[in-house]
């Protein structure tokens, strides 16, 4: 489960889930990624700074095995838990994703089915995982 503290962030904002309306999802789903995704949105937003501090572009790679490998899965798998991670923790910028343990925070390149290409058979080949 990506998000289990979802019901006790919910009860702690006083949002009953049953019919919560788009903002109250919203805020759910951004606390409980504060809770369950906290290492994975601390690297994204480190990396955030660092793409607006060289020109708009940082580039990542994790053990997706690793605990923050396994977050950064996580936020990235899914459209909604990306999005939202990028508009609250990366300052809009773009966030892409390849093969479970690559991405960019920011301009994504020009080019990304190459770089997917390559990162399963080519000069930045990674192991699968």
């Amino acid at each position: 489960m990506s998000l289990p503290s979802i019901s006790a962030v919910a009860q702690r904002l006083g949002i009953n889930l049953t019919a919560p309306t788009p903002e109250e999802q919203e805020q759910v789903l951004v606390g409980s990624m504060c809770v369950d995704l906290k290492l994975g949105l601390d690297l994204l937003h480190r990396k955030s700074h660092e793409a607006k501090e060289n020109g708009g572009r940082a580039d990542w790679q994790e053990d997706p095995s690793s605990d923050i490998g396994k977050q950064l899965t996580r936020i990235h798998a899914g459209n909604e838990l990306r999005r939202l991670a990028s508009k609250h923790f990366c300052h809009g910028l773009e966030l892409s994703f390849f093969n479970c343990c690559k991405g960019i925070v920011g301009t994504p390149d020009a080019n990304p089915m190459l770089v997917q290409i390559q990162c399963q058979a080519g000069p930045i080949a990674f192991a699968d995982c």
